[in-house]
């Protein structure tokens, strides 16, 4: 039988929810950290978010970084030279007016070795980049507030808490990262966030799906807790939440490997640290932040907390504690049909024991007619009083017994019966 078999059936068990204390330490931990890494060193917004300029150009010559800042000037905020073929220089600054614009891309085209019309630039204003960041709040709040009203209906509030703090944990993880890898904050990054609370959502429904299952069936004289019924329900679903987080990160993995290192594709490099991150982050809450919660939440229900104090008492008293033996009582004497109880007889009715022979009489000496006689005038008198026992009824014949049909006999039937 595989693991995963024995697991479902409870054969082998995990102990998820009773290590919870474990589990939130160590995610409080990754969140402080996530946390402090949004302030020190912060987000690295790209210019969708914060506006600015972007100068691209293709030398024909070999440039370096500090060619390019003595070009450009200190206006210059992030300088790349790429070494994928061909090579690129990217330079990005704040938002400028147009005489500093035309005044970079002259430097940029006389270094790079290229015409003026070699090098292209992009401009946002930051209006735009405002937008953007407004619309993906609203379109998170209104997330959020459909899974709340979701989860209510078809399970219940508390659940629903949980699944959104395992959604927050997911996200705070995924900006801690994305803030100490340096990487830059783009549309695409939105959209990996956005694209993470469903791979995530999608794990918690499963495990509390069936939750529910294993817990609906508590009653206040069951033999399990509501933490031990999760901890089932957890170790039923995990092979599944697994299976199901490795088929989405081996191909995210795939395209932030080969995308964006082995093809140069920028864009593809946020997009995937994002998913790997948000997926890795989201296996991970479904099973240790998520139920062990609910758990924790529920057993303070007085119910449940009654529940768990029986259980844990019949597990201190020992086994056979639930179900003592109980006494069977006894019997009374059932009386034979048409005779009375052995109380009830008279003396002479019942049974004398049997006497022993005689030791001085000797077993071939036989009593003389006279003797027996004596003592048949000597036996006691209650012996003839004793009443006849009740001889059975004669079986009469059929004839007699059977009823007159009111048919007048046959002439050969009446001979008979003279």
């Amino acid at each position: 039988m595989s693991l995963a078999s024995r697991m479902y059936h409870g054969e082998t068990s995990f102990d998820f929810v009773g290590r919870r204390r474990l589990w939130f330490t160590i995610s409080g931990l990754l969140v402080l950290i996530s946390l402090v890494s949004l302030v020190v060193p912060g987000l690295n917004f790209g210019i969708d978010f914060k506006g600015g300029a972007v100068f691209r150009v293709q030398p024909t010559t070999t440039v370096t970084e500090a060619q390019i800042r003595r070009a450009v000037g200190p206006v210059a905020e992030v300088v790349q030279v790429t070494e994928n073929n061909p090579v690129q220089v990217i330079v990005q600054t704040e938002e400028l007016p147009p005489a500093e614009v035309t005044r970079i891309r002259t430097g940029l085209a006389k270094v790079a070795g290229v015409e003026l019309n070699g090098v292209s630039t992009e401009t946002i204003g930051s209006k735009w980049g405002s937008t953007v960041s407004r619309k993906a709040f609203i379109a998170l709040l209104v997330f959020l507030v459909v899974i709340v009203i979701y989860v209510s209906l078809r399970m219940e509030f508390k659940m629903a808490v949980a699944a959104l703090v395992a959604l927050l944990h997911d996200l705070i993880i995924t900006a801690g990262i994305f803030a100490l890898s340096r990487f830059e904050v783009t549309p695409a990054t939105v959209i990996a966030l956005l694209t993470i609370l469903g791979y995530s959502l999608y794990d918690t429904v499963v495990v509390f799906d069936k939750v529910r299952e294993n817990t609906s069936s508590l009653s206040a004289m069951s033999r399990t807790t509501y933490s031990q019924a999760t901890n089932l329900a957890v170790n039923q679903t995990m092979m599944r939440s697994l299976n199901t987080s490795l088929a989405s990160l081996l191909p995210i993995l795939g395209l932030l490997l080969v995308g964006s290192y082995l093809l140069g594709a920028e864009t593809l490099k946020d997009l995937a640290l994002a998913l790997f991150v948000g997926v890795a982050a989201g296996a991970y809450s479904s099973i240790f932040i998520a139920p062990p919660l609910v758990a924790m939440w529920k057993e303070k229900e007085p119910r449940y907390a009654q529940l768990r104090a029986r259980v844990e008492r019949l597990a201190a008293q020992g086994p056979g504690a639930e179900r003592p033996e109980r006494q069977r009582p006894q019997r009374a004497e059932r009386p034979v049909r048409g005779r009375r109880p052995a109380a009830q007889r008279p003396a002479a009715t019942r049974a004398e024991p049997e006497l022993a022979p005689d030791p001085e009489l000797a077993p071939d000496e036989e009593l003389a007619p006279d003797e027996e006689l004596e003592d048949a005038e000597t036996e006691p008198a209650a012996v003839a009083q004793a009443p006849a026992r009740r001889q059975p009824p004669k079986s009469r014949p059929t004839q007699q017994r059977r009823k007159p049909s009111g048919r007048q006999q046959s002439r050969p039937a009446k001979r008979r019966r003279r």
